[in-house]
């Protein structure tokens, strides 16, 4: 009970300080820099050397993908039917495709799962950092008005060598098998627990409900894919090749989260349709807190 008075606490702390000013405007970067660069790394630390190695996690690492194809499926069908432009297509692509698996999906894992289920979540945010690194970026490309952006493979390894949970996720593979580290296990629990507060709080500061009603048709097809058609896609493939257990029930839920606030940096660069960019975004995250208790229902009800 007490981490869903943490996340409803944090958020609407994040909504009433951007409302009254109490942060600077900007004053979610700083917050995300500290996320980005020592909570999540010392996460990293605390929990993946000691996981354990399980063939399911296979299915964490490729249930983001199946997500983000399916999302390319659906809006290049939709996009075909509204007339949309590439621009905008290729924008719900990616805001529907793409799951919050760190800020929003480590506080709700710790929630409903238990902190020990966050190595499994960890994995998951990784496959989809690298998603967006990649195939992400090659979908804002074609649908970008700048025509003459080019992707090649040293940008996109130099895109995921800069991110620093992915670097920490490394480190923390690598380290403990050369040195001891055992006496910072208490400094990078105290560090890691920092990131769902500060995480949701920045969030909050970043909540924008600015509607186009123009595009709302759009916004909520996104939001129907991203809440409800991604996550009953990979739950029917789990159930098909007959998967159970913690690992996959984790998986799963992972994919039932809001859309990726990560996103909105790679609209923003490519100059895509950042506008119902935001807005879906904004939109998935209180509609998520609510679809995701009657996805862990149906997980907990067929998955056990």
């Amino acid at each position: 009970m007490s981490n869903f008075v943490l996340i409803i606490f944090c958020l609407l702390a994040g909504i009433l300080g951007r409302r009254f000013g109490w942060v600077p405007k900007d004053g979610y970067k700083t917050l995300n820099a500290w996320v980005l660069y020592f909570g999540l790394p010392a996460l990293s630390f605390r929990f993946l050397p000691y996981l354990k190695w399980d063939e399911q996690l296979l299915f964490t690492m490729v249930a983001p993908l199946l997500v983000l194809l399916g999302s390319v499926a659906f809006f290049y069908v939709i996009g075909r039917l509204f007339h949309l432009s590439k621009r905008t297509s290729h924008t719900l692509m990616l805001v529907a495709g793409l799951s919050n698996t760190s800020f929003v999906g480590f506080p709700l894992i710790q929630a409903y799962y238990g902190a020990d289920k966050l190595p499994i979540g960890i994995v998951s945010d990784q496959t989809t950092f690298f998603l967006l690194s990649t195939i992400g970026v090659i979908i804002a490309v074609k649908g970008s008005l700048n025509k003459n952006k080019q992707v090649t493979a040293g940008y996109m390894l130099k895109r995921a060598l800069r991110f620093p949970p992915l670097v920490g996720c490394v480190l923390a593979l690598t380290v403990p098998h050369l040195i001891d580290i055992g006496f910072l296990d208490e400094f990078f629990v105290a560090l890691s627990s920092t990131i769902s507060p500060i995480a949701l709080f920045s969030i909050g500061l970043q909540l924008s409900f600015g509607i186009v009603r123009a595009e709302m048709p759009h916004m909520l097809y996104a939001a129907l894919y991203k809440l409800v058609i991604g996550p009953a896609l990979v739950t029917a493939l789990a159930l098909l090749f007959g998967q159970r257990g913690e690992i996959i029930q984790v998986s799963l839920f992972e994919m039932a989260m809001p859309s990726l606030v990560g996103t909105s940096i790679v609209l923003h660069e490519f100059k895509l349709n950042t506008k119902i960019g935001n807005s879906v975004i904004g939109l998935t995250i209180p509609l998520g807190l609510l679809t995701s208790y009657l996805w862990f229902v149906v997980f907990e009800t067929f998955f056990m």
